[in-house]
C-alpha cells in the first residue's frame, strides 16, 4: 500500500523556532496523532505541510506529488481544519464556500449545505460572526464537501461543545473507514488521541521524538506503583522519572520484555501518561 502523506527531513526555521529534519508517512485507512507539548512544533509542522510556511529543506508529498512542485493538484486532494480562519470573514458562510469551491475541483454546493444544516451552520452569517467552535463545524463541512483524500487538522476539537466533539471524532473514524483517506490531526487533548488515533507522532522542540502505532507506544512503557522506599529502590534499569506524594509513590519507566514485576503494582499509561512522564524524565531512552 502506498503512503498517502509522506513527509521527508523537513526543515523549517520560524524566529527563532526550527523544525528539525521531519520525516514519518501515513497510509491511507489511518488516523495519525500529533502530540507534543504546547511549543512543541504541531502547529509550525502542519502549516509548513500546507505549504502556508515555505519549508527550508525536505520534501511534503501527498499521493506521491510533491507539494511546492505540484501545489493546486495537492491541495485539491487535502481538506483542512486549523486553528486559525483562512476563509475571509466579512462574507458570509455561503459565499465563502462558493468562491473558495471554485479552487476545488470536485466542491459540492449541496452537500456542503446539508453539512451546513446537520451542523447547525447559519449560511447567510459572515464567517467572521460565528463563535470559534462554529468555525469548526464550518472548515468541517468545507472540507467534507469536495472529495479530499487527506484530512489535516490543527486543534479540531478547540472550542467544541462536547456533544459535537464527539460527534467531529464520529466523522473522523467515518472518513477512513472506507480505507482510501487518512487523518492526520494536532490535539492537547490527549483522550481523544487515545480513543482515535492509529498512529502517533510525538514531538518535542520541533523534532519528532518517537512516531509509532499508538498500541506500540503504550506498550512500551510502564508506570509501576509502591511506598516512596519501594520506588526509590527500584530494581528496574529503565526508569525515566519519579514521583512522590503523600498518598503514594510512581515510576514510569520503559518495559524491557521478560520483565518481572513481581509484587508491584503495575499499569499500562495512558498517553496524557507518557507525555507528562516523558517532559518531566527528559525525555530519556529514545
Amino acid at each position: 500500500m502506498e503512503d498517502l502523506l509522506k513527509v521527508e527531513h523537513l526543515n523549517k526555521r520560524v524566529g527563532e523556532f526550527c523544525l528539525k529534519d521531519i520525516s514519518f508517512s501515513l497510509k491511507p485507512g489511518y488516523i495519525m496523532g500529533l502530540l507534543g507539548v504546547n511549543g512543541a512544533g504541531k502547529t509550525t509542522l502542519i502549516h509548513t505541510i500546507l505549504n502556508l510556511y515555505k519549508k527550508d529543506g525536505g520534501g511534503v508529498y501527498v499521493d506521491d506529488m510533491e507539494m511546492e512542485e505540484e501545489e493546486r493538484a495537492v491541495k485539491d486532494k487535502i481538506g483542512f481544519v486549523l486553528d486559525e480562519n483562512m476563509f475571509e470573514e466579512s462574507m458570509s458562510v455561503i459565499r465563502n464556500a462558493k468562491g473558495f469551491g471554485k479552487l476545488y475541483s470536485k466542491f459540492d454546493e449541496e452537500l456542503f449545505r446539508i453539512f451546513c444544516k446537520n451542523f447547525g451552520i447559519p449560511l447567510n452569517k459572515t464567517v467572521g460572526s460565528l463563535s470559534t467552535g462554529m468555525k469548526v463545524r464550518f472548515q468541517l463541512a468545507f472540507a467534507l464537501s469536495h472529495d479530499a483524500v487527506l484530512f489535516i487538522m490543527d486543534e479540531p476539537a478547540a472550542g467544541l461543545d462536547p456533544l459535537f466533539r464527539k460527534e467531529l471524532m464520529r466523522y473522523m473514524q467515518e472518513i477512513v473507514e472506507d480505507g482510501t483517506r487518512s487523518v492526520l490531526f494536532s490535539t492537547h487533548i490527549t483522550e481523544d488521541l487515545e480513543k482515535m488515533s492509529d498512529y502517533i507522532v510525538l514531538m518535542r522542540d520541533g523534532a519528532v521524538f518517537l512516531s509509532m502505532p499508538t498500541v506500540d507506544l503504550k506498550e512500551r512503557y510502564r508506570i509501576v506503583y509502591g511506598t516512596k522506599e519501594q520506588i526509590e529502590t527500584l530494581p528496574f534499569f529503565r526508569v525515566i522519572y519519579k514521583e512522590y506524594g503523600e498518598y503514594g509513590s510512581y515510576a514510569f519507566l520503559e518495559s524491557t520484555e521478560g520483565e518481572d514485576y513481581g509484587e508491584y503494582e503495575v499499569k499500562e499509561p495512558l498517553l496524557e501518561d507518557i507525555m507528562y512522564c516523558l517532559e518531566k524524565g527528559g525525555y530519556s531512552y529514545v
